[in-house]
């Protein structure tokens, strides 16, 4: 049964975001209770048409890769340069605990919009800021995205094949989700700090910071002698940590294991028990000195191709051996470990047929709060009336704000 009381049901948080990173942010906060305005241009967000490159739906009524980042918001339009709309969105941040935001801080600073402009008028707000490479530096003012300033400044791209090989494509927006999260823990420890002292604070993050700290690992081992994560010819480092090809043409991936203290155990499992006795096989060191490691790894190449994916993952699972088959991501819509633990939902959209589709969720579960169940996103300026209600401007007002270009 869903849990009606969430933890963050007082907070409101007001977000003039595009894409995926920060409006990620928010709606995380919005999944546990916070109370999430959008704000939108006139033409709206462009995520909402980037099924358009992604091959997904994304109509009014059917948009799933835009209702994964903006479920359980509001959603206003309007023109923050227009002297109107400038003021609503004033005062919808006046009342906020959270302004959160990716637009460029010059362009914030043309519109007295940054933060030292925000935080004379209101002292309390936690003014959450998201850019591609941080606010200094020499490319501080450029443009940064995903794949740019995470995954290609960062080294990852460059390292996680062999060198020389044609670039991998990640999935897209996947340093952007992963940088979100990182930008609400920050988010989430300002508002503590508010909570005792009830002053605000600036929060920042970027996607560069995040590629950096998330291959943390090869940015500092790569300082010493091993110049490449992958070099080529790749050679193997541990015959009983790596993946293997399956008789099904599957791979698996046997990972964190201790060749060490596990070697007379994958020895008798995989029927190469001559290695328990063999002094050229002792240890990880002597198999790299030796060259014998790519002996054991060739031996064990055509074990795996003995056998079906799925009934070497039974039976290394049934002897303790930490293991994965690599699935695709069109399987984990149907994976019953994610549907079983709610990592996986189904939610109808109101298009004409109802299209069900299965959809990820914020990953975070609670014993004694709830989250919100998913949303599916409206229109441009689905709410902007009844928010500027709210605010106390009349139906003639609104409707004289339409003609002006100032909401939508």
């Amino acid at each position: 049964m869903e849990k009606n009381n969430l933890p963050l049901e007082d907070v409101k948080v007001v977000e003039l975001a595009t894409v995926v990173d920060a409006p990620t942010c928010a709606r995380m906060l919005g999944a546990y209770g916070a109370k999430v305005i959008k704000v939108e241009s006139l033409d709206g967000d462009v995520m909402r048409t980037g099924g358009s490159h992604e091959f997904v739906p994304y109509e009014d009524t059917l948009n799933p890769l835009f209702t994964i980042h903006n479920s359980n918001k509001r959603f206003i339009a309007l023109d923050f340069k227009n002297e109107k709309g400038k003021a609503i969105l004033l005062d919808l941040i006046k009342d906020a605990d959270i302004f959160i935001t990716n637009i460029r801080e010059q362009s914030l600073a043309r519109n007295g919009l940054d933060y030292e402009s925000l935080k004379s008028k209101f002292p309390a707000l936690i003014y959450a800021h998201f850019s591609g490479y941080g606010p200094k530096g020499p490319v501080a003012s450029n443009p940064g995205f995903d794949i740019t300033a995470f995954w290609l400044r960062a080294g990852a791209v460059a390292d996680w094949q062999t060198k020389g090989a044609f670039p991998f494509v990640p999935t897209y927006a996947f340093g952007d989700m992963a940088t979100s999260s990182v930008f609400l823990s920050g988010i989430l420890m300002a508002l503590y700090a508010k909570e005792k002292t009830g002053k605000g604070t600036k929060v920042t993050t970027s996607l560069f910071a995040n590629g950096i700290w998330c291959n943390a690992i090869g940015v500092v081992q790569t300082q010493f002698d091993r110049k490449h994560l992958n070099p080529a010819p790749l050679r193997p480092s541990d015959p009983f940590s790596r993946t293997y090809r399956c008789k099904d043409g599957r791979w698996i991936g046997i990972y964190c294991n201790d060749y060490g203290k596990d070697k007379a155990k994958f020895a008798q499992l995989l029927g190469v028990d001559d290695i328990v006795d063999d002094p050229r096989f002792q240890d990880i060191e002597t198999m790299q000195r030796t060259g014998s490691i790519e002996e054991i790894t060739a031996r064990c190449n055509e074990i795996f191709l003995h056998r079906t994916s799925k009934e070497w993952r039974a039976y290394l699972s049934e002897n303790n051996i930490s293991c994965e088959i690599m699935m695709e991501s069109q399987e984990v819509s149907h994976d019953p470990q994610a549907i079983d633990n709610r990592y996986m939902v189904p939610v109808t959209y109101p298009d004409a047929q109802h299209t069900q589709v299965m959809m990820p969720t914020p990953p975070i579960a609670f014993s004694e709060y709830g989250c919100r169940s998913y949303q599916p996103t409206g229109k441009i300026g689905e709410d902007t009336a009844s928010i500027l209600q709210e605010l106390g401007y009349s139906h003639e007002e609104i409707q004289q704000m339409k003609k002006d270009k100032a909401v939508r």
